[in-house]
């Protein structure tokens, strides 16, 4: 995108080009922190938008995370800047008390959470957010001093699916400078985040070492170019993964899997470690898929001569019967997680099923694991079914009762007025290599 280089306003061509992808959806959300970058994602957003006959609503939100004093008035910026441009907005807070350690990785998930959670719950299908060339570059560098593998280096993806909202990231083409002039050009002040020169971050050591790289040649333009060229390689890579589950892959209405050792066996080692990595990411219900070291670990084992003892790697239970090796859900030392719910509720359960409660009454009801006491209550017997797998299902209680458990056709007494439904997406996700993101890799 020629035009993005040049610092002050972006063609219109080029803001069309941006965001045309998300032209049918109904709504879009923004994720806007008050920093340069993500008020440029605003205004952008706002001038494509009014730019169109017709094309998505616009939804403006932000994270108050509560680390820092001066949070409160960021997310209170945010706020004004979204009136500005007669754009609704919704303020959020991350309540959960900040831990000892890890505080960057927590506020992160807990932002995305809290993000995704808003958006799904205004009817948006995509959370839009402002990450740009210079954070692909960050990220490659971040993921290459890591020793990642050619997923990790690919860096961030434009489109990831989190629970059925896409989140996705328009701007990976445009450089840092180009929306901090689109931000001073509208004559608004960002927020300042001390965080942004916080050596103890990984990011912050390794865009003061930028710099440095271009004068050998390594600028912003020529990492990132590199990350979107290896993006390409691992989308050829998921194409053969794709035809090996095709031939030797099964994920049933439980959520396992059994793949058939003999034909994953003869792959290549990239596409050996692929498939498993998307395997343990769908079955054990994650965001994202193992560690390299762990899924490299995992691979030798199941490929030694000496046999293969059952593991457990990313919430995941494996094992080899019969010439096939199955994928069990895995509770965990927290268990499985348990919802309250009252009518009405849809959304998904343990990344694993989407799952929606209607009732005739009000009250509150529970869905959490049917567990091995559930399994044994109802003397199930699936055919080819697998214990574990059955017991990670999803089951709908009231108190103590046991009310209905889809995966196993049990349904609640229609006297009740209860409706409880859960699907699989297992199968999906496992077979989806076109939305990952995956920092493990």
């Amino acid at each position: 995108m020629p035009a993005a280089e040049d610092p002050g306003r972006i063609a219109d061509a080029t803001l069309e080009a941006i965001f045309a992808p998300f032209a049918k959806a109904e709504r879009l959300a923004l994720a806007v922190s008050g920093g340069a970058d993500s008020l440029a994602l605003l205004i952008l957003a706002q001038r494509w938008r009014s730019a169109r006959d017709n094309g998505p609503a616009l939804l403006v939100l932000t994270v108050d995370h509560g680390l820092r004093p001066e949070s409160a008035e960021e997310a209170r910026l945010v706020g004004r800047v979204a009136a500005r441009y007669q754009l609704p907005f919704q303020g959020l807070s991350w309540a959960g008390p900040a831990p000892a350690a890890g505080v960057e990785a927590a506020a992160r998930a807990a932002r995305y959470r809290l993000l995704i959670d808003a958006a799904r719950a205004a009817g948006a299908t995509h959370l839009v957010t402002a990450h740009h060339r210079d954070d692909q570059a960050e990220t490659f560098l971040m993921r290459l001093a890591r020793g990642s593998g050619v997923y990790g280096l690919a860096a961030m993806a434009v489109d990831v699916d989190r629970g059925g909202v896409h989140l996705v990231r328009p701007l990976l083409d445009i450089p840092h400078a180009v929306l901090v002039e689109v931000v001073r050009a509208a004559g608004i002040t960002p927020a300042a985040d001390p965080h942004n020169s916080d050596r103890s971050f990984d990011r912050v050591r390794m865009r003061q070492l930028m710099p440095m790289l271009a004068g050998e040649g390594l600028d912003a333009a020529t990492l990132a170019a590199t990350a979107r060229r290896l993006s390409r390689a691992a989308t050829a890579l998921d194409h053969y993964v794709g035809r090996l589950f095709d031939e030797a892959a099964v994920a049933d209405a439980t959520g396992a899997v059994r793949l058939r050792a003999d034909l994953w066996a003869n792959e290549p080692d990239e596409i050996r470690l692929r498939a498993l990595a998307r395997i343990l990411r769908a079955v054990g219900g994650g965001a994202y898929v193992p560690r390299l070291e762990s899924l490299e670990a995992l691979e030798a084992a199941m490929r030694a001569d000496e046999g293969f003892a059952a593991r457990t790697l990313a919430g995941t239970i494996i094992d080899l019967r019969k010439g096939e090796f199955r994928f069990q859900r895995e509770p965990g030392r927290d268990g499985l997680p348990a919802f309250v719910v009252e009518d009405g509720f849809d959304g998904i359960w343990d990344g694993r099923f989407r799952v929606h409660l209607s009732a005739r009454e009000a009250g509150a009801f529970t869905i959490a694991a049917l567990g091995e006491a559930g399994r044994r209550q109802f003397a199930v017997c699936v055919p080819q079914g697998l214990p574990r797998a059955i017991e990670a299902l999803p089951a709908l209680r009231r108190g103590a009762a046991m009310l209905a458990c889809p995966g196993l056709g049990i349904a609640a007494d229609p006297a009740l007025g209860i409706g409880f439904s859960a699907s699989s997406l297992v199968a999906a996700r496992m077979r989806d290599p076109l939305r990952h993101d995956d920092p493990g890799a």
